[in-house]
Protein backbone atom coordinates (compact mmCIF):
# COMPACT_ATOMS: atom_id res chain seq x y z
CA UNK A 1 0.00 0.00 0.00
CA UNK A 2 1.56 3.33 -1.03
CA UNK A 3 2.26 5.92 1.61
CA UNK A 4 -0.14 8.88 1.06
CA UNK A 5 2.44 11.25 2.55
CA UNK A 6 4.87 10.46 -0.28
CA UNK A 7 2.50 11.49 -3.04
CA UNK A 8 2.93 14.54 -5.26
CA UNK A 9 -0.29 15.97 -3.81
CA UNK A 10 0.93 15.81 -0.22
CA UNK A 11 4.29 17.29 -1.25
CA UNK A 12 2.52 20.17 -3.00
CA UNK A 13 0.29 20.72 0.03
CA UNK A 14 3.36 20.75 2.26
CA UNK A 15 5.08 23.30 0.02
CA UNK A 16 1.94 25.47 0.06
CA UNK A 17 1.89 25.28 3.86
CA UNK A 18 5.57 26.30 3.89
CA UNK A 19 4.93 29.21 1.48
CA UNK A 20 1.94 30.81 3.17
CA UNK A 21 3.40 31.75 6.58
CA UNK A 22 6.75 32.86 5.15
CA UNK A 23 5.08 34.99 2.49
CA UNK A 24 2.63 36.46 4.99
CA UNK A 25 5.46 37.26 7.41
CA UNK A 26 7.36 39.15 4.73
CA UNK A 27 4.27 41.02 3.47
CA UNK A 28 3.34 42.09 6.99
CA UNK A 29 6.91 43.04 7.94
CA UNK A 30 7.28 45.26 4.86
CA UNK A 31 3.88 46.85 5.39
CA UNK A 32 4.58 47.54 9.08
CA UNK A 33 7.85 49.29 8.24
CA UNK A 34 5.92 51.71 6.03
CA UNK A 35 2.79 52.06 8.18
CA UNK A 36 4.43 52.45 11.59
CA UNK A 37 7.56 54.48 10.88
CA UNK A 38 7.11 55.65 7.32
CA UNK A 39 9.88 55.08 4.82
CA UNK A 40 12.02 58.06 5.90
CA UNK A 41 11.61 57.18 9.59
CA UNK A 42 12.51 53.54 8.98
CA UNK A 43 15.64 54.50 7.02
CA UNK A 44 16.83 57.06 9.57
CA UNK A 45 16.21 54.69 12.49
CA UNK A 46 18.10 51.76 10.97
CA UNK A 47 20.88 53.38 8.94
CA UNK A 48 23.20 53.38 11.94
CA UNK A 49 22.85 49.57 12.27
CA UNK A 50 24.43 48.85 8.89
CA UNK A 51 28.02 47.57 9.24
CA UNK A 52 30.79 50.00 8.33
CA UNK A 53 32.33 47.62 5.77
CA UNK A 54 29.40 48.26 3.41
CA UNK A 55 30.00 50.82 0.65
CA UNK A 56 28.79 54.28 1.75
CA UNK A 57 25.97 54.42 -0.84
CA UNK A 58 24.59 50.97 -0.02
CA UNK A 59 22.73 51.43 3.31
CA UNK A 60 20.38 54.14 2.09
CA UNK A 61 19.53 52.28 -1.13
CA UNK A 62 19.06 48.97 0.70
CA UNK A 63 16.88 50.42 3.47
CA UNK A 64 14.73 52.42 1.04
CA UNK A 65 14.08 49.31 -1.05
CA UNK A 66 13.68 46.85 1.84
CA UNK A 67 9.97 47.32 2.73
CA UNK A 68 8.96 47.07 -0.92
CA UNK A 69 11.20 44.04 -1.50
CA UNK A 70 9.70 42.32 1.55
CA UNK A 71 6.15 42.93 0.42
CA UNK A 72 6.87 41.95 -3.19
CA UNK A 73 8.78 38.79 -2.31
CA UNK A 74 6.14 37.85 0.25
CA UNK A 75 3.38 38.19 -2.33
CA UNK A 76 5.33 36.15 -4.90
CA UNK A 77 5.93 33.40 -2.35
CA UNK A 78 2.27 33.27 -1.30
CA UNK A 79 1.15 33.07 -4.93
CA UNK A 80 3.84 30.59 -5.84
CA UNK A 81 5.08 32.80 -8.67
CA UNK A 82 8.81 32.69 -9.52
CA UNK A 83 9.14 30.74 -6.29
CA UNK A 84 12.71 29.53 -6.69
CA UNK A 85 13.95 33.05 -7.44
CA UNK A 86 11.82 34.46 -4.61
CA UNK A 87 13.16 31.81 -2.23
CA UNK A 88 16.72 32.70 -3.20
CA UNK A 89 16.20 36.47 -2.79
CA UNK A 90 14.35 35.95 0.50
CA UNK A 91 17.27 33.82 1.71
CA UNK A 92 19.67 36.61 0.76
CA UNK A 93 17.56 39.15 2.67
CA UNK A 94 17.45 36.92 5.75
CA UNK A 95 21.22 36.45 5.64
CA UNK A 96 21.65 40.22 5.39
CA UNK A 97 19.36 40.69 8.41
CA UNK A 98 21.47 38.25 10.41
CA UNK A 99 24.68 40.00 9.30
CA UNK A 100 23.32 43.36 10.41
CA UNK A 101 21.41 42.39 13.57
CA UNK A 102 23.33 39.26 14.56
CA UNK A 103 21.90 36.19 16.26
CA UNK A 104 23.52 36.52 19.70
CA UNK A 105 20.44 36.00 21.83
CA UNK A 106 19.77 32.97 24.01
CA UNK A 107 17.54 31.25 21.45
CA UNK A 108 20.49 30.61 19.06
CA UNK A 109 19.71 27.29 17.46
CA UNK A 110 16.07 28.29 17.07
CA UNK A 111 16.53 31.94 16.18
CA UNK A 112 13.52 32.97 14.07
CA UNK A 113 15.64 34.21 11.17
CA UNK A 114 17.42 30.84 10.97
CA UNK A 115 14.06 29.07 10.85
CA UNK A 116 12.78 31.45 8.17
CA UNK A 117 16.03 30.94 6.24
CA UNK A 118 15.48 27.18 6.27
CA UNK A 119 11.97 27.69 4.93
CA UNK A 120 13.16 30.08 2.20
CA UNK A 121 15.91 27.65 1.18
CA UNK A 122 13.34 24.85 1.01
CA UNK A 123 11.36 26.92 -1.49
CA UNK A 124 14.51 27.75 -3.44
CA UNK A 125 15.51 24.11 -3.80
CA UNK A 126 12.06 22.47 -4.03
CA UNK A 127 10.02 25.06 -5.88
CA UNK A 128 6.36 25.86 -5.26
CA UNK A 129 4.68 22.53 -5.96
CA UNK A 130 1.57 22.06 -8.06
CA UNK A 131 -0.63 24.37 -5.96
CA UNK A 132 0.94 27.50 -7.41
CA UNK A 133 0.97 29.90 -10.30
CA UNK A 134 4.38 28.51 -11.28
CA UNK A 135 2.71 25.16 -11.89
CA UNK A 136 0.06 26.72 -14.11
CA UNK A 137 2.49 28.88 -16.08
CA UNK A 138 5.50 26.61 -16.31
CA UNK A 139 4.00 23.15 -15.87
CA UNK A 140 5.69 22.18 -12.62
CA UNK A 141 3.86 19.14 -11.35
CA UNK A 142 5.54 18.62 -7.99
CA UNK A 143 8.08 20.07 -5.61
CA UNK A 144 11.66 19.48 -6.68
CA UNK A 145 12.10 16.10 -5.03
CA UNK A 146 12.09 12.87 -6.95
CA UNK A 147 12.64 9.22 -6.17
CA UNK A 148 15.72 7.91 -7.96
Amino acid sequence: MPNPLQSPRSMSLGLLLARLPLGALFCIAGYRKLAVLGLAGFVSEHIKSVPRYMPPWFPKVFLNALPFAEMGLGALIILGLFTRLSGFLTSALLISFMMIMGIQDSTFPFHPNLLFLGNALLLFFAGAGSISIDSRLFGQKSGGFSKH
